[in-house]
């Protein structure tokens, strides 16, 4: 019998380490990088909010400023059910530069 065998390990009961603005700054680039191009060409960009994302989130705005800098509309949108619970979390970017495709 192996010695781990009485051990059960379940994921769901770890709390997130917090991200830091320079861990989160990195995952959005990533993600814009995937998701947008100008040959393939959305709208927009919507981010889904890791729970480990809220408190920098809640406490830097200048993150998303940032992004309004560089000429994205950037914004943190919260949907919420009857009771005031959040249902869904997520941040929406716009690349407002862009002029559409070339015809």
């Amino acid at each position: 019998m192996n010695e781990w065998d009485d051990y059960e390990v379940i994921i769901e009961d770890m709390e997130p380490l917090p991200t830091t603005k320079p861990q989160l700054i990195s995952i959005i680039n990533e993600r814009i990088s995937t998701q947008w191009s100008r040959r393939v060409h959305t709208s927009t960009i919507e981010i889904d909010v890791q729970p480990e994302w809220k408190k920098i989130l809640r406490e830097d705005g200048s993150i998303l400023w940032d992004y309004h800098k560089l000429g994205w509309k950037a914004m943190h949108y919260q949907q919420r059910d009857q009771s005031g619970n959040i249902k869904r979390e997520w941040l929406n970017f716009k690349y407002l530069n862009y002029k559409g495709k070339n015809k």
